[in-house]
């Protein structure tokens, strides 16, 4: 076909050319090659895709523009979509990206009118997808670089980050007997998640529980080298990216100052109220960053009840006398009761409604007075 390339196709440089004239030579192509081709594609099994791509490689310079782009526009996009109507992500055994993206360097953005199919699959495949299946990961990762990023994220968004999540709303933190795995289900997604996503999630569903564990331990004359390895080993589970955020490094300042205020104080009944005055203004610090910052917890207790706030003199009345009585009040992440916040104060369970404090006792809440609270407690 090159020696026919040379002799029939005619050079229109330098040469004048009827318009409406086709070239010998694309008329042999069309004529001879074209009809085979389409022929042979209609039982062309799209998974065994690289036989299909090196012969269309060692052809491209035999074969003109027009006609290499009615090929990749009109035989071979109609049979990948066609394929892909028919892919079902949770029983094909060849991943979808396998038979996909080696077209990548000859169709290009060709193959963009396909992502929608495919992204709808794969969030369907999602479905009931649960976080300690590692498939997920193996399926999605190569699409990182070939989807649109902000198209990429917001499908993680949607599909991934509430389940990783909920790894971190159940996981338990315990120093003498860690289990880890949730926490590895959740970490995995750092390199495809943003960061500002994951930096979220632990602020929200790992930091409180894990600086609240921080501060039952050392309430109770812990082994501080003890302490300070549980803390470099888990600041050790972070990234250098995450570690870096600014809102990371807040929290581990904030477990840093708690430890460095535990080993300074006093020991005995008045380290424990020292210790826990130091608690208090601590937690409201971080309310005070954190609804300044996005603070999720203060927006869904709004929604759930928007005209049911708590006075914050009166929060701050029992805020205050936990202080002077050296007992922790702190709230308790993601719990809440008739949509009011739930508060740990002391040994026991609390919310405030209005003016009003309900303690848990057993299974039911009922309302008491400060001082009958404080009065229970000592």
């Amino acid at each position: 076909m090159s020696s026919f390339k040379q002799i029939l196709e005619e050079d229109c440089n330098s040469r004048h050319c009827d318009g409406n004239k086709v070239d010998p030579y694309h008329q042999l192509l069309w004529e001879t090659w074209m009809p085979p081709f389409r022929s042979a594609i209609l039982n062309w099994n799209c998974r065994t895709c690289i036989p299909l791509i090196e012969f269309i490689e060692d052809w491209m310079p035999l074969l003109p523009s027009w006609i290499m782009d009615n090929v990749l526009d009109q035989v071979i996009l109609p049979r990948l979509q066609s394929q892909v109507d028919d892919w079902n992500p949770l029983t094909d055994e060849v991943p979808i990206h396998a038979w996909i993206h080696p077209w990548l360097p000859i169709m290009g953005s060709r193959l963009e009118v396909l992502y929608p199919t495919i992204r709808h699959k794969l969030a369907n495949g999602l479905t009931h997808w649960q976080a300690h299946d590692p498939s997920a990961k193996r399926m999605l990762e190569p699409w990182k670089n070939v989807f649109p990023r902000g198209t990429f994220e917001a499908f993680l968004l949607k599909n991934v980050l509430p389940k990783i999540t909920k790894c971190l709303q159940d996981f338990v933190i315990n120093p003498h007997q860690q289990l880890l795995d949730p926490w590895q289900w959740f970490i995995a997604w750092e390199d495809l998640l943003p960061l500002p996503s994951i930096v979220s999630a632990l602020e929200r569903h790992f930091f409180p529980k894990w600086l609240q564990v921080l501060c039952a331990w050392l309430g109770h004359s812990p082994n501080y080298d003890e302490v300070t390895k549980w803390y470099m080993g888990w600041k050790s589970m972070f990234s250098e990216q995450i570690q870096n955020h600014p809102v990371v490094r807040e929290q581990f300042n904030r477990a840093l100052d708690l430890m460095n205020h535990a080993v300074s104080a006093p020991q005995g009944l008045g380290y424990q109220q020292d210790h826990a005055a130091y608690l208090a203004n601590l937690e409201r610090q971080r309310q005070m960053e954190s609804q300044s910052n996005r603070d999720y917890d203060f927006l869904a207790h709004s929604m759930r009840n928007p005209g049911a706030n708590v006075s914050m003199s009166f929060k701050d009345l029992v805020a205050r006398r936990a202080m002077d009585n050296g007992i922790i009040f702190v709230p308790i992440p993601n719990r809440y009761q008739e949509a009011k916040q739930v508060y740990q104060f002391g040994p026991v369970l609390i919310y405030l409604d209005r003016s009003v404090i309900f303690v848990q006792r057993d299974r039911f809440w009922t309302p008491t007075s400060l001082q009958a609270l404080l009065d229970t407690i000592k």
